[in-house]
Formats: structure tokens, C-alpha cells, sequence
């Protein structure tokens, strides 16, 4: 969590960058890309381990944890369903399929809420544990 916070922490200034910039610097590109595949891999590694806490049946792959976690009430399912794709687009980052869509990669920049409203979740999920 606390993982998945500072990249969110560091990202979040870089949201207010233009299209415009964003285009024309590519040491920002590269900030970019790089903290949202962390925060991406944070939120996989989050939901694998608390599925292997609760001792739920393992998920198949990075989409389906997310769903997982979902369907186990640790995160709403609806957002489940929604967050999920994040989980594609790590696996772009880390295995460079295809090179690199920077339109999405700007997208999903703009959409840190989605990650901020994950870590939130997940965070009251611990709350209610104890």
C-alpha cells in the first residue's frame, strides 16, 4: 500500500501536463509510464496476496485477481470490473507488446482517481479487519 501511494503521490502533479506536453517531453513520458506500471503491478500484487490471506481459490491470471477481489467484497465489484483492464495495460508496459499506446498512457494518467479510490478501498478492507 504504501507502495502504490508514493508512485500515486508522484504521479499526481503530472496529471495538470497537457496532452501538448506530455507529447513533447519524453522524460516525462517515461515518469509516467514507469509509475503507472508500478502502481498497476501494487494493485495486482494487493489483491493476490489478500485472495491468498483469505484463502480464496487463486485466481488465473492478474485481470481475474482483480475481479477476485471483487467478487470477495474486498473491493466493490462494479469498480472490480471497472479497475480491472489496468492489469492489461501492465502487462503492455512490462512486456512491451506492440510498443507503447500513448494515448492510453495519458488516459490513464488522467484517471488516477480509479487508483486512489483502489488504495482507499483496499485501506478501509484492512480497517474492518482488525
Amino acid at each position: 500500500m504504501d507502495e502504490l501511494r508514493e508512485r500515486l503521490a508522484r504521479l499526481d502533479p503530472l496529471k495538470e501536463k497537457s496532452r501538448d506536453e506530455f507529447d513533447k517531453d519524453p522524460y516525462l513520458r517515461d515518469i509516467v509510464e514507469r509509475n503507472l506500471e508500478v502502481a498497476a503491478q501494487c494493485c495486482i500484487d494487493i489483491c493476490n496476496r489478500i485472495i491468498s490471506l483469505e484463502k480464496a481459490k487463486k485466481p488465473v491470471d492478474s485481470h481475474d485477481a482483480i475481479i477476485r477481489a471483487g467478487e470477495l467484497n474486498i473491493i466493490d465489484a462494479e469498480f472490480a470490473k471497472r479497475i480491472a483492464p489496468i492489469a492489461g495495460f501492465r502487462n503492455i508496459f512490462v512486456h512491451g507488446y506492440l510498443g507503447l499506446d500513448w494515448d492510453e498512457i495519458y488516459r490513464n494518467l488522467q484517471r488516477l482517481e480509479d487508483l486512489l479510490q483502489f488504495a482507499d478501498a483496499i485501506a478501509n478492507w484492512i480497517r474492518t479487519r482488525g
